[in-house]
Order: structure tokens, then C-alpha cells, then sequence
């Protein structure tokens, strides 16, 4: 996080870092906290493959991660995953299909921000391949056997995780 040094409400600076999340004015007492973020991805999920995509933007532009994102203002887990998933693939599934898998804390370095998140998973089944478009911050999607997941070229340190524990379980007792 770049340092913060002027007061958003009086514009006093002395307005100091008190901890890793937290920064007080000593001036107008005003505090401001920058707290995780939320995020949401798809293991979308047809036979025994699982999709994945290629980051267009950076952090780690060019290395797969989950179709998904950050979720906005007045948005539950599932719908922001349902818009993340249009917006990104043209993709329109159900929210209420989506079955919690998961969560995992990870750090998010945008724009010389570090983003501390929690990142939610949820498995959706596919019952055929479905066609979908790379759009917005998605290059391409792949689909990759559960048995082969290229995890030395997965974005990021949650996704791993998740994709780690998916791999590790049998999936026909867990997702029929």
C-alpha cells in the first residue's frame, strides 16, 4: 500500500499508519481502514475437465487463473460470479447452480496497491460444453484435464490452493 499522507477528511497531515490495514488522524480523529476484498471463482466443470483462462491484464498477465472476479457493492458471492462470468466469457449460468467449494486468503498487487483478498470458489457443473467468447480481461480459456492442471502456470497463490484440494478429491463422488 503506498503511503497515505494527507487526511481524506481534513487534509491534515498527520494522518499515520497505525497498523497493516488501519491510518488515523491525529488532527479530526478521522480513521480509515483498508480492508480484504472479496472475490469469487468458477470451477466450471464438464466431464473430467475443468475450464481455465488466460489473464489479459496483469497481475500476471498470460498465466491461467479462474473464470471469476472481484465482487462489487450489493452483490452476494454468487452474483457476482454470475456477472463476472458474462462479462468475461458471454457465459450466463444460474447463481443459485453454483455449490460453495471453498475459500483462501491471498494478496492482490494492482497498480502499486497490495489488495489483500479472500478468495470464494465454486464448483458449477456443466452438463455440455458450452460456447463461450474471451472478453474483457480474459485472452483465452482452455479446458484442462483434472488430471493434468498446469499449476507451475497458475496466476495466483488461492487459485493454486483451490485447484490443489479440487485435484486431490474424487471428483465423482463429490460433483455428481
Amino acid at each position: 500500500m503506498p503511503s497515505l499522507r494527507y487526511c481524506p477528511q481534513c487534509a491534515s497531515s498527520k494522518f499515520k499508519q497505525v497498523d497493516v490495514k488501519q491510518w488515523a488522524c491525529e488532527q479530526c480523529q478521522f480513521s480509515y481502514f483498508h480492508n480484504m476484498a472479496s472475490t469469487a471463482g468458477a470451477l466450471l466443470i464438464f466431464e473430467d475437465e475443468l475450464l481455465l483462462v488466460e489473464r489479459a491484464i496483469n497481475p500476471q498477465k498470460g498465466y491461467w487463473d479462474l473464470p471469476g472476479g472481484f465482487i462489487e457493492y450489493g452483490e452476494s458471492l454468487e452474483q457476482g460470479l454470475q456477472r463476472e462470468l458474462n462479462e468475461e466469457l458471454g457465459l450466463e449460468l444460474a447463481a443459485e447452480n453454483f455449490r460453495y467449494f471453498g475459500s483462501f486468503a491471498n494478496q492482490y498487487s494492482y497498480n502499486q496497491v497490495l489488495y489483500h483478498t479472500c478468495d470464494s470458489f465454486f464448483v458449477y457443473h456443466l452438463n455440455n460444453r458450452v460456447s463461450l467468447q474471451a472478453r474483457d480481461d480474459v485472452a483465452a480459456w482452455q479446458w484442462h484435464s483434472l488430471k493434468n492442471i498446469p499449476f507451475e502456470r497458475v496466476a495466483f497463490k488461492s487459485v493454486k490452493q483451490g485447484l490443489m484440494q479440487l485435484s486431490q478429491q474424487n471428483q465423482n463422488t463429490l460433483y455428481k
